[in-house]
C-alpha cells in the first residue's frame, strides 16, 4: 500500500514539473520532442559548426540536446559543447576526421526522432 502511494506521488509531482516546465514560448513550441522552429541567436553562433548552425538537423540537435538552447540561444559553452559531442558522434571510423557523408549520416540519425516527417 506504502509503495503505491509513492508511486502515484512520484507520478504526480513528475507531471506537475513537465507541466510547468514546457511549454509556448513567444510563438515557438521548446517542449520535449518539439524542436524549435527559430533561428539561432546568441554568442555562440560565431563558433558554432556550420552543419549544426546552417542545417534543419543541426538546429534540432542544438536546441534538443542542450536545455540552455531550448529556446534558440546558445551560448559559447552550449557551442563547444555541441561541436565535440557532434565532432565524436559523427566519427564513426574513429580516425579522428569526419566526411561529408559521416557528417550528413550523424546530422539524420541524431536529429531524424525529433523532426516532423513531411
Amino acid at each position: 500500500m506504502r509503495r503505491s502511494v509513492y508511486l502515484v506521488l512520484l507520478a504526480a509531482c513528475g507531471l506537475a514539473g513537465c507541466a510547468y516546465e514546457h511549454g509556448y514560448h513567444g510563438r515557438e513550441w521548446a517542449g520535449p520532442g518539439h524542436p524549435y522552429q527559430g533561428a539561432l541567436s546568441g554568442p555562440g553562433l560565431a563558433i558554432l559548426d556550420d552543419w549544426l548552425k546552417d542545417t534543419r538537423e543541426g538546429n534540432v540537435i542544438v536546441t534538443m540536446g542542450w536545455r540552455e538552447a531550448g529556446r534558440g540561444v546558445v551560448s559559447e559553452d552550449v557551442a563547444h559543447r555541441a561541436n565535440i559531442w557532434f565532432r565524436r558522434y559523427a566519427d564513426r571510423d574513429r580516425d579522428m576526421t569526419i566526411t561529408d557523408p559521416e557528417i550528413r549520416t550523424a546530422l539524420v540519425a541524431a536529429a531524424g526522432r525529433h523532426l516532423p516527417r513531411r
